[in-house]
């Protein structure tokens, strides 16, 4: 499910429903509509994809509930050479959630979009963005480094709350991609008959 995808700040994981993906499922649709025989505007297409992502976006944000640990405190704490670097909050995982547009060859022609935690400045501003989500996504170590002989997984409430977004949307994604853009080239070919 992870992909590596380039951001202004350089590679980051990407979490969630990556436009790789997508990308596969949109182009079968593409395919069964390029009967029309008409060119298909991939801004228009960009824009159904991105209204088809807010149903996992959400879903995503409610999945996240808080981080309280067992002594009540409600921050997930990020260890890093032997000390505690950072103390995030659901709110800021929360607020990091969003949908962005990736980089494609040639835009004229294709438009994708990926969804899940958007990176601000990574390990600069540890109270920015949403750079520690694959932490709480696929249990990152709680405590301490490993390599020193500290640390538990991660296993709270919130443990892979992307990948449970993601196989509860997906088909709702798809089937709403798919609707939407039939209609709209169903519009698109009507225009161009008369």
């Amino acid at each position: 499910m992870a992909r590596n995808y380039v951001a202004k700040g350089g590679n980051a994981e990407g979490i969630g429903i990556h436009s790789d993906e997508l990308a596969r499922e949109f182009q079968k649709v593409i395919d069964e509509l390029a009967r029309f025989g008409q060119k298909i505007d991939a801004k228009e297409l960009g824009k159904i994809q991105r209204r088809s992502l807010v149903v996992t976006r959400d879903a995503m944000k409610s999945n996240i509930t808080d981080f309280k640990d067992e002594n009540g405190r409600d921050s997930f704490d990020i260890y890093r050479r032997g000390g505690i670097y950072a103390e995030v909050t659901a709110q800021q995982l929360q607020n990091s959630i969003g949908i962005r547009k990736s980089r494609t060859r040639n835009s004229k022609l294709t438009s994708a979009y990926w969804v899940g935690p958007i990176v601000k400045g990574a390990f600069r501003d540890p109270d920015k963005g949403g750079w520690f989500a694959h932490f709480i996504n696929y249990g990152g170590l709680v405590g301490g480094n490993k390599r020193n002989g500290g640390g538990v997984r991660y296993s709270g409430k919130n443990l892979g709350f992307a990948d449970k977004a993601k196989a509860r949307t997906m088909t709702q994604v798809v089937a709403y991609f798919t609707q939407q853009a039939k209609l709209y080239i169903e519009k698109t070919f009507n225009r161009s008959l008369s």
